[in-house]
């Protein structure tokens, strides 16, 4: 049972509840943290307490030093019965803390014991849960990962679900970190795992651990239960504790303590190891395609707006810059910039987005959006922005809106791109021809007509004037073709996106070439796969195209740019490979 003040924790506990009459049990107090004075141990009748000394322990990970001072005694009576160790009460750095009252039952001298010479057993622990009865892997240590949120045991897809994860040291171990902690399962991304774990100390199936806990974030892009199993590459030095052992005399002589009290003086056995999870699973949900929005890009979180800057006096045509910044909690690598409302009354340009995290792991903070947007209408308007995410724990879409703000355009309404007219048909004589009487006519030849060259020349330029006409129709049919402008506006989005990306690319803005490249990508896609544009994510496009595929690598590089942006800003070679390689994909899939 422990008892802590900040920076400070004392730890009282008994190896054992029960021991044979003229036997001892093992009472350890522990204080960790800071300066204490020596430990008050209270009397209890028929009840000996007797020193075994104190120890001083020093844990070092990864360069942070923990210092803990550890008091032995042997507790135990030559009188059977039911004990209560009452509070012990220890001041450190001035403040009194107590520990929480043990309790001990002395059984009839006559009770089995355990054979002499086996080290003693936490209770609840059995003999196969001793370090070398275990692999290697438990002996110096392993893994744990879990959801950190309490009230959800479950993700969804696209979704950077908080993770906790801890690495379970033995006591009295020392540890040297070798590597990051790295995903052992293809079904699983980890995310910004902070680089200062906590440390604290902790009891696990009867043993005591030395805890290291980091916190991260897990993506799954394909819905289903996927093991989430992580491994970490450490050195660790444990106790050999098969070392010999030493008796000790005196009225408690018990083979029981010498092996505890021997560890302080064991030799360390150190081995370079690879800390493991357990194949834990996690279930991954998909999101609802019921009730999705138009603008959802596939942020799922939760967000609200920060700050809105709208310039108050436009021009119909010429642009200006918007700025939105949304805060909030989620997965901030897939929101685009909010849209503008009402739609049909603005044109906006993509922009760049900037992200300040407001921890360790990212999970929270804010994105600051830039974007120029063009206004078609004058006159006075009311415009606000609107946002689209999927709220993990509502299970629900949800859109916000920005307070509206009343601006002043100046200038001519712009029409909207008007189709092109349609060629009207010829219309038909509605006179019918009149006979001719023979005797106003005059006497043609006998030659067939069908044999007069005219008529053949007739037919021949009325079967070509047919075929002209068809291949007109054709033309005229094509040119009005929905999918034929569609594709067009596509193409002219993606052209003028690439080429956004290059002049990035030359002035070294990698936000904005991200943004421009993914928005060409995200238009070519949206066409093919009759969905809109913006709402193409990593996850659908690893659930539709090869996780290997160029298209795939491109977005996963977009997104671990958002977390993790290049020092200096620059834009590497590479990118522009990827890119490229992404569009060479992209046309021979369509051909």
């Amino acid at each position: 049972m422990s008892s802590s003040l900040i920076g400070a924790e004392v730890v009282a506990e008994l190896d054992r509840d029960s021991v044979p009459a003229g036997n001892g049990a093992v009472l350890t107090l522990r204080v960790s943290g800071a300066r204490a004075a020596q430990p008050v141990i209270p009397e209890v009748e028929n009840l000996i307490i007797n020193p075994r000394g104190q120890s001083q322990q020093i844990q070092m990970i990864n360069g942070r030093t923990t210092v803990s001072v550890r008091y032995n005694y042997v507790v135990g009576s030559n009188v059977p019965g039911d004990y209560e160790i009452p509070p012990i009460r220890v001041v450190v750095d001035g403040a009194e803390l107590l520990t929480e009252p043990l309790k001990l039952k002395v059984l009839d001298a006559g009770a089995a014991q355990p054979p002499a010479g086996m080290a003693p057993q936490a209770p609840g622990a059995g003999g196969d849960d001793s370090p070398e009865a275990e692999g290697d892997e438990k002996r110096f240590g392993f893994l744990t990962v879990e959801l950190a949120a309490n009230d959800r045991k479950h993700a969804y897809v696209g979704e950077i679900a908080p993770v906790r994860i801890r690495a379970w040291l033995p006591e009295n171990s020392r540890a040297q970190l070798r590597s990051g902690i790295k995903p052992e399962s293809k079904a699983f991304t980890l995310h910004n795992v902070n680089d200062r774990p906590q440390q604290s100390t902790e009891i696990r199936d009867g043993k005591r651990y030395t805890v290291v806990t980091w916190y991260g974030g897990m993506s799954a892009t394909k819905a289903g239960k996927h093991p989430a199993s992580l491994s970490l590459d450490a050195v660790v030095a444990v106790r050999d504790n098969t070392a010999p052992r030493r008796r000790r005399g005196g009225p408690f002589d018990d083979p029981f303590f010498g092996g505890i009290f021997d560890d302080l003086s064991a030799p360390m056995i150190q081995k370079d190891v690879t800390l493991k999870s357990d194949d834990q699973e996690i279930e991954v949900r998909s999101l609802p395609v019921d009730g999705r929005p138009t603008g959802f890009s596939g942020a799922v979180g939760n967000f609200q707006f920060d700050q809105v800057e709208v310039p108050d006096e436009w021009v119909t045509g010429e642009p200006q810059r918007i700025g939105a910044r949304l805060a909030g909690s989620g997965n901030f690598a897939l929101m685009n910039a909010p849209e503008m409302v009402p739609g049909d009354v603005w044109k906006t340009y993509p922009g760049k987005g900037e992200f300040t995290p407001g921890d360790e792991a990212s999970f929270s903070g804010s994105k600051t959006f830039h974007f120029n947007a063009v206004p078609r209408k004058g006159g006075k308007q009311e415009v606000s922005l609107a946002f689209s995410y999927f709220n993990p724990d509502k299970a629900e879409y949800q859109t916000i809106t920005s307070p509206g703000k009343n601006i002043q355009v100046s200038g001519e309404d712009i029409a909207e791109d008007a189709p092109e007219p349609v060629a009207a048909e010829p219309e038909k004589p509605t006179d019918l021809p009149v006979g001719q009487h023979l005797q106003w006519t005059n006497q043609g030849s006998l030659v067939p007509l069908v044999s007069r060259p005219t008529f053949v020349f007739l037919l021949g330029s009325a079967s070509l004037l047919a075929a002209l006409g068809g291949v007109l129709a054709w033309l005229r049919t094509r040119r009005n073709d929905p999918r034929r402008i569609a594709a067009a506006e596509v193409d002219r989005i993606s052209r003028e996106a690439l080429q956004t990306a290059s002049r990035c690319a030359g002035a070294g803005d990698a936000a904005g070439f991200f943004a421009a490249a993914r928005l060409a990508i995200q238009q070519r896609l949206g066409m093919r796969w009759n969905q809109p544009a913006r709402a193409i994510t990593l996850a659908e496009i690893e659930a539709r195209l090869p996780g290997d595929s160029p298209v795939a690598e491109f977005f996963r590089e977009a997104d671990h740019h958002e977390y993790h942006p290049t020092p200096g800003g620059g834009i590497l070679p590479r990118w522009q490979e990827l890119l490229d390689e992404a569009f060479q994909y992209l046309n021979k899939e369509a051909h």
